[in-house]
């Protein structure tokens, strides 16, 4: 069933997303329920108030038809950084897990569409360095380099 909640490190997730928003200005308004920054920001939150580590639903309603600017390099980090935090659960991977539901967040927001995952962080940058090599990079290298 994917990550326990204790593993989860809110904090980190709610930090990466808001260095993602360009900030009311730039959307003329800050409307969180129709931005996948937003969005994710509620669902961990939500987690975080009730003590879990799913969102119900949380991939079927992420606003996919979002289409404001955001800072993609920091898409590229948030996604590096769930990928630390993921448990690669192969067989167990459950796509209503919070870690899952942000990393579809991200991928809408740099590919325009949440892409696959099989439980293994090296299939999906496998995918990921077949569509974009720079990015696949760019997550790689982020991926080293932090600790969660």
């Amino acid at each position: 069933m994917g990550i326990k909640y204790s593993e989860v490190n809110f904090n980190r997730l709610i930090e990466d997303l808001t260095g993602c928003c360009l900030g009311e200005a730039s959307c003329g308004g800050c409307d969180k329920p129709s931005c996948i920054v937003g969005y994710a920001q509620n669902c961990a939150i939500g987690c975080m108030k009730d003590n879990v580590s799913y969102v119900m639903n949380g991939d079927a309603n992420i606003p996919v038809t979002d289409f404001k600017l955001y800072h993609e390099e920091d898409f590229a980090k948030g996604i590096a950084h769930t990928l630390k935090m993921c448990r690669s659960c192969e067989s167990d991977h459950y796509d209503q897990c919070i870690i899952s539901v942000i990393r579809n967040c991200y991928e809408i927001g740099l590919f325009g569409e949440a892409l696959p995952y099989e439980g293994s962080n090296f299939r999906y940058l496998s995918q990921i360095q077949s569509q974009n090599a720079q990015i696949a990079n760019d997550i790689v290298t982020e991926f080293n380099q932090t600790a969660i």
